[in-house]
């Protein structure tokens, strides 16, 4: 089986927890006994009590199996959120998601799924892992610069943003970088907070045409999926790992 790990990420906790997946199954419930990932708190009582779903390894790949919960297990993947129905093989950067609140809209406890390559020691001397034919673009930006760059295919291009679209950027890719580089899902809430910091008279709206304008800017370069809209809920922001 391939070495991977998961990034578990709780709302409202800015560290996440890493746990690797070095046995052949992994259980994730609400309660610490009889689980390996406990996803607390949980005061609605959406997760079920044990095993809500396994992580298990089938041959060299890992899948994911819901475990007959009420509320379901879904699969992010490309920005569609699936659910997990029989068994789900999981891809480097998929998101497994399971209901944490509904109270104030939808959110969700957040398991990233990373494939972790072997360290250089593992590898025999002079050889080098090949270098995918086509990487997936990704943002990167430099706070102390002020500067939104995509990395596509090796190449650079500065994206040119307005202030308010860089306290944007900056906040929510501060969250990525807490859970580990996985694309985190930021509330509208969050956002505006983010940019306003409670000013007053700003609305929704306002936060959909600025991210409405960041698309328009990433288009031309066909990277406007990198910020991701999730319905009702909020935006993601697909960047690039360290």
């Amino acid at each position: 089986m391939e070495p991977a790990e998961l990034v578990v990420h709780r709302p409202g906790e800015a560290t996440p927890q890493i746990v690797p997946l070095d046995a052949g199954r992994l259980t994730v419930g609400r309660l610490t006994e009889g689980n390996d990932v406990a996803l607390q708190p949980d005061p609605e009582l959406l997760v079920t009590r044990v095993a809500h779903l396994t992580i298990e390894a089938e041959g060299s790949r890992w899948t994911v199996v819901d475990g007959g919960s009420v509320n379901g297990t879904f699969v992010r993947r490309g920005g569609a959120l699936q659910p997990v129905v029989g068994r789900v093989p999981l891809r480097d950067g998929d998101v497994i998601c399971v209901l944490a609140a509904t109270e104030g809209g939808r959110t969700y406890f957040e398991l990233a799924f990373r494939s972790v390559e072997d360290s250089q020691a593992t590898r025999p001397a002079g050889l080098r892992p090949a270098r995918a034919a086509s990487e997936p673009a990704c943002l990167s930006y430099d706070a102390s610069e002020a500067r939104l760059m995509l990395v596509s295919d090796g190449d650079r291009h500065e994206i040119p943003i307005r202030a308010q679209a860089h306290r944007l950027i900056a906040y929510m890719v501060e969250r990525n970088e807490a859970a580990g580089g996985a694309a985190v899902l930021c509330t509208h809430d969050e956002l505006m907070e983010a940019i306003w910091a409670g000013e007053p008279l700003h609305n929704r709206m306002e936060l959909a045409k600025l991210v409405w304008e960041l698309r328009k800017k990433l288009d031309p370069f066909g990277a406007a999926d990198l910020l991701e809209n999730e319905r009702g809920l909020g935006y993601r922001l697909r960047t690039c790992r360290a």
